[in-house]
């Protein structure tokens, strides 16, 4: 696990979780479909107040901006099984030049790879992936990391059990391990990562808009997060969210283009972990927010 500049503390560096971003549609008009290759394509760019990956603080000051994009197949689909196949990237650019070296593009602080193997079964979804993370301006080495992901779609459940308060109400659970494979910075550690993400549509006018409720609690079962005796700490931290999509309509951008929306959120997140309180200026209590655009085709 690479180091917090000069407090010597783990770190691990950019979840590409943005990449999931929902996408509504303009609820007035036909859905037009011009893609239909084998191929899907998503992608988009988020302005954020502040970086943190899985508690640690990486940025706090200037422009931070996020751009990621993504291709994706299905390679198995038959009845309720599903094998689908996505090579994605995901980048931080900082104009505050976070742990530049001198050596590359000094506002270019990260740039992740990573290719996933989703398979469903049903309303279950186990998902291998793996990691690449870069950081071009020399602020870290290569981190290599694989990840587990097991989640659970509940909508047909809730809404079969008469208990949904509405027709699309889920809380989707999920639960990721993870495990540094290589990294030139320190020791390779293990992150585990339970959480929901509970998803109601909202009827605002002519437009559908999805909300979200993502709750996360981050663990460590190996050295991912330290005590202040150098000793793993199980607890990382827990974290809470809003964030939703506004469509942006067809008479602005054609849906033969795809579909387009702005997006947003603002979260909070508490720190158990002592070595997250010391990488964030001592303070166990962070607040963040982020602002973007968001498309698929």
């Amino acid at each position: 696990m690479k180091l917090v500049s000069k407090l010597a503390l783990a770190v691990a560096l950019a979840a590409p979780s943005f990449c999931t971003s929902a996408f509504a549609e303009d609820a007035t008009t036909t859905v037009v479909k011009p893609n239909t290759g084998a191929l899907t394509f998503s992608g988009g760019v988020d302005l954020v107040s502040a970086y943190y990956f899985r508690g640690y603080l990486q940025e706090n000051s200037g422009f931070i901006v996020q751009p990621y994009f993504g291709v994706a197949t299905t390679l198995v689909e038959a009845d309720d099984f599903k094998v689908g196949l996505s090579l994605s990237t995901w980048n931080s650019i900082h104009s505050t030049h976070t742990g530049a070296d001198g050596a590359g593009p000094d506002m270019w602080y990260e740039n992740d790879i990573y290719l996933s193997l989703p398979v469903s079964f049903g309303d279950f979804t186990i998902t291998p992936s793996y990691y690449v993370y870069q950081y071009p301006n020399g602020s870290f080495d290569t981190v290599q990391e694989g990840l587990l992901t097991v989640a659970w779609d509940d909508t047909k459940t809730w809404k079969n059990a008469g208990f949904s308060p509405y027709d699309d109400f889920a809380l989707k659970p999920y639960a990721t391990v993870a495990y540094e494979l290589s990294d030139g910075n320190g020791s390779e550690d293990g992150y585990f990562e339970v959480g929901v993400a509970p998803t109601y549509t909202a009827k605002v006018g002519e437009y559908s808009i999805p909300l979200t409720i993502p709750v996360a609690l981050g663990m460590s079962y190996k050295d991912y997060y330290l005590k202040d005796d150098g000793s793993n700490d199980f607890l990382g931290y827990i974290s809470v969210g809003v964030q939703g999509a506004i469509p942006i309509p067809d008479s602005i951008i054609p849906a033969k283009y795809g579909s387009f929306a702005i997006t947003g959120g603002a979260y909070y997140m508490n720190l158990f972990s002592d070595s997250l309180e010391v990488a964030n200026n001592d303070s166990s209590n962070v607040f963040w927010g982020k602002i973007g655009m968001t498309f698929s085709y």
